[in-house]
């Protein structure tokens, strides 16, 4: 269900939260702003959000000298700092609204809290499937010989001859000449295969390309249970920063539906 809140104060830039999560994460990088921190303060850190116990982390006094510490700390901010970076010990700049923003996802649960980092990034929703999924034409291996991509099956069936389909046009009243003395059933049927059996009867050779959806049940209920748990997450999100004071963002509102698969407009 899409939520929307009341009017911004004009020094504010409204942004709904799906593009104040972009902004802080993507744009501002808020998720990483503990990178600049000592491995310990990173550790209080972590201990402050998640509501461990003061000096529950405290016997970890340092970072090991192999170089392990460098490596995950280079992971950590995606590249290697080399000069002219962030003193140990004081944070990146990171605008004060974007770290409360990322303050606030970090307190969600850690397979929520992905699911919203990843699309956060993206700046993207999940993608979600329609319960009937449409059909498509069956398609044929890669390395299946054939000019066509997609699989054509045939099949021999009956089809009234031609003085039996005359019949009934005259059955009906209906002249077999059209009003410029051309024949309404030609006597041969381009385009077409016929064959004829032993006893008179006629058949034409049906082609059809096979059809089959285009996704299994599987793949529509995970790809659908995967946007319900980032849609749980952002709506979790969004009633933790409507008590958030912002310094110079205002959130507008949450519009993403929660299943938009019923819903005929689909966004």
């Amino acid at each position: 269900m899409a939520v929307a809140l009341a009017p911004t104060a004009a020094h504010s830039r409204a942004l709904d939260l799906e593009a104040l999560l972009a902004w802080a994460i993507r744009d501002q990088k808020a998720d990483r702003s503990d990178s600049a921190l000592h491995p310990v303060e990173a550790i209080a850190h972590f201990g402050r959000l998640h509501g461990l116990p003061a000096g529950a982390w405290a016997h970890h006094r340092g970072v090991s000298a192999d170089g392990c510490a460098t490596i995950a700390n280079r992971h950590m901010v995606g590249t290697h700092i080399d000069g002219g970076g962030p003193i140990r010990g004081v944070p990146a700049r990171v605008h004060p609204d974007a770290e409360r923003v990322a303050d606030a996802v970090e307190r969600l649960p850690s397979p929520e809290r992905r699911a919203v980092l990843r699309h956060a990034r993206a700046a993207d929703r999940p993608d979600w499937l329609p319960l009937t999924a449409p059909l498509v034409a069956v398609t044929r291996p890669s390395d299946a010989p054939g000019r066509r991509r997609h699989v054509v099956s045939e099949e021999w069936r009956a089809t009234p001859k031609r003085s039996e389909v005359a019949q009934l046009y005259l059955a009906r009243g209906i002249s077999l000449f059209d009003g410029q003395g051309r024949r309404r059933i030609p006597a041969e049927e381009k385009g077409f295969r016929f064959r004829l059996l032993g006893d008179g009867a006629r058949q034409v050779l049906a082609t059809w390309c096979p059809l089959e959806p285009l996704h299994g049940q599987r793949e529509i209920v995970e790809t659908n249970e995967a946007y319900l748990l980032w849609h749980g997450a952002m709506a979790a999100l969004f009633a933790a920063l409507r008590g958030v004071a912002l310094r110079d963002h205002a959130l507008t509102g949450f519009a993403a539906l929660e299943r938009p698969w019923m819903n005929k407009k689909g966004i």
